[in-house]
């Protein structure tokens, strides 16, 4: 198995929501129909796909900070309580 692609984060060109969910930077991001994940090192601006997670396609993306938040609960930390949008 090898290693996905990374790629340059340009997140204000390109639409990528940056969530800081638990304390990992995930980026979310509208191609046609469907939600794709990617993790993003905010340093580098770089991001790789995130691959066997799946947002469902007609989730509102109100609602994409709740279901990162129920997927990734178990990274939840007295440090990092919460998920919230940073860009």
């Amino acid at each position: 198995m090898h290693e996905p692609p990374i790629i340059p984060c340009d997140r204000q060109g390109d639409g990528m929501l940056i969530y800081d969910v638990f304390g990992r930077h995930i980026g979310v991001q509208r191609q046609g129909e469907r939600w794709l994940l990617f993790r993003v090192d905010l340093n580098e601006r770089k991001c790789s796909p995130l691959r066997g997670i799946i947002i469902p396609d007609d989730l509102p993306e109100s609602e994409i900070p709740g279901w990162l938040g129920d997927i990734f609960h178990e990274a939840a930390s007295p440090r990092h309580p919460d998920v919230r949008l940073m860009e």
